[in-house]
C-alpha cells in the first residue's frame, strides 16, 4: 500500500503533464481570413469607420449569399471575419468615446 500512493501519483503527474504538453497541438488553428481583415483597417480610424461599416455589410452579404449556395463553412468563416469586424468598430467608437 506504501508504495501504491506514490506510484499512483505519479502516473497521475506523468498523465497530466502529457495532457497539458499536447492541448497547443490540438488548440484551433487560427481563421485565414481574420489577417486580411485586420490588415485591411487603416491606422487613422476615425476617418475610415463608414468604409469599416461598409466592409461588413459586405461580409455579411457574401454570408448569406454563401448559405443560399450550400457553402456553410465559407459562410460561418465570413461570418466570422464580420462578427471581429463589428467588434473592432464597436472598440473603436467606445475608445473614442472614452478618451
Amino acid at each position: 500500500m506504501r508504495h501504491r500512493i506514490p506510484t499512483i501519483a505519479l502516473t497521475v503527474a506523468l498523465a497530466g503533464g502529457a495532457l497539458l504538453a499536447a492541448a497547443p497541438a490540438q488548440a484551433a488553428p487560427v481563421q485565414q481570413g481574420v489577417a486580411t481583415v485586420v490588415a485591411d483597417i487603416p491606422t487613422d480610424h476615425r476617418a475610415d469607420i463608414g468604409r469599416m461599416r461598409q466592409q461588413l455589410a459586405e461580409l455579411r452579404d457574401k454570408a448569406v449569399r454563401l448559405d443560399q449556395l450550400g457553402d456553410h463553412n465559407g459562410a460561418r468563416d465570413a461570418r466570422f471575419q464580420a462578427d471581429l469586424l463589428q467588434r473592432m468598430i464597436d472598440t473603436l467608437i467606445a475608445s473614442d468615446q472614452h478618451g
